[in-house]
C-alpha cells in the first residue's frame, strides 16, 4: 500500500489511533441481497483504513477485538496482523460496547494527564454492523469524556457502519447528532458507512471525525 502520510493534514499526525473491531452474526428479515457477506465485502477497505492509521500512529495502531466474553487489546497492529485477527474474531449475535469504549476513553484521559499522549491526541474508530445492546451507556460515556477535554479536536470517535442495517444506522445518526443536547462539551463523534469512505481520500473521513 502507498504511504501517503507525508501529504496528510498536520492534525492527523502525532496522534494515537485505536480501532475497535466488533462484528456480529446479525440477521434480520428484509435485508438487502449480499448482507450476509458484509464483512467480506468491506475487507479491503478495512485494511486500507487500518494501514493508514498504522502509518500515522507514532506507537502503531492498537486494535481491540473480542475474545470470548471481553475485548482484548493488540498493539502495533499492521495489515497482516489485522487480517489474522479478523479471520479469528468471534461473531456473537449481539454486542455490548460500553465496557471496551470505557477502557479506551479512560486510558486516553489517564495518559493525557500523565503527559504520555502524543501532542495531537487520539482518534478511535469503531467498526460495527449492529446496534450495541448498551447504547445509553455509550452515549453517557462519550458525554462524560467530552467534558474532560480541553480542545474539540484532541479526541475523535469515528463510527464506521458495515452493512446496511437500518437499526444500526439509526443508532449512529442519533449518537452523531444529539450529543450536545445530552451535555457533551464538544461534538467528538462522526459516523459514516464504510462504502462511503473513499480509499483514495481517507484523510477526509479522519478529519471529519475530528472537526465535523
Amino acid at each position: 500500500m502507498v504511504d501517503t502520510s507525508t501529504t496528510l493534514p498536520a492534525q492527523l499526525h502525532n496522534r494515537n489511533y485505536t480501532l475497535i473491531y466488533a462484528p456480529t452474526q446479525l440477521e434480520r428479515l428484509g435485508m438487502t441481497p449480499g448482507f450476509e457477506q458484509r464483512w467480506q465485502q468491506a475487507h479491503t477497505q478495512i485494511l486500507e483504513i487500518a494501514d493508514q492509521c498504522h502509518t500515522l500512529a507514532p506507537n502503531g495502531l492498537t486494535v481491540y477485538r473480542r475474545s470470548k466474553d471481553t475485548f482484548e487489546a493488540h498493539y502495533d497492529v499492521n495489515t497482516d496482523n489485522l487480517q489474522s485477527l479478523m479471520a479469528t474474531a468471534p461473531m456473537p449475535e449481539k454486542l455490548a460496547l460500553a465496557p471496551v469504549l470505557k477502557t479506551v476513553l479512560d486510558q486516553y484521559l489517564a495518559k493525557k494527564n500523565a503527559g504520555q499522549q502524543p501532542a495531537n491526541g487520539e482518534i478511535i474508530l469503531i467498526l460495527i454492523d449492529n446496534e450495541p445492546t448498551d447504547r445509553l451507556a455509550i452515549a453517557k460515556q462519550i458525554v462524560t469524556a467530552s467534558q474532560r477535554l480541553e480542545h474539540n479536536d484532541e479526541l475523535g470517535i469515528g463510527w464506521i457502519q458495515v452493512g446496511d442495517d437500518y437499526i444500526a444506522r439509526g443508532f449512529l445518526v442519533t449518537l452523531d447528532n444529539n450529543l450536545r443536547e445530552k451535555g457533551a462539551k464538544f461534538d467528538i463523534v462522526d459516523h459514516k458507512h464504510i462504502q462511503h469512505i473513499a480509499s483514495d481520500d481517507l484523510a477526509t473521513f479522519l478529519m471529519d471525525v475530528l472537526i465535523d
